[in-house]
């Protein structure tokens, strides 16, 4: 009978160490379809930037870009072109004037407390 109790133990452990490692098996490979999804929304996203820089790269090496800095930054001109600045007209600044209360500071918590006006 103890054979019988031996037996059907070490069949049970068998099946649970199957089991355990079928289980095992089955998150890592859930692990790693994760893994893959994250890298291919990465590998997306860095593609979208890499266009994204290309077409920079084409736009700053173009030559509409090259007049426009030279124009901007150093005040260059075509031929026959005039340059306009448009100043902006200065306004006068208004300043404000404070009126400072003299009054005690035990008054002025007296009449915040109790909402005397003065």
């Amino acid at each position: 009978m103890s054979s019988k109790i031996i037996g059907r133990l070490l069949i049970f452990a068998v099946i649970a160490f199957l089991l355990f490692s079928l289980g095992k098996n089955l998150y890592q490979n859930w692990k790693i379809n994760q893994e893959v999804a994250l890298l291919k929304t990465e590998i997306s996203d860095l593609r979208i930037a890499n266009s994204k820089f290309s077409n920079d790269l084409l736009y700053y090496q173009s030559q509409s870009y090259q007049e426009k800095i030279a124009r901007e930054r150093f005040g260059l001109q075509k031929p026959g072109e005039e340059v306009v600045v448009i100043v902006p007209e200065a306004r006068p600044t208004v300043v404000e004037e404070k009126t400072v209360d003299k009054s005690p500071n035990y008054l002025k918590w007296w009449h915040y407390f109790f909402g005397v006006d003065k």
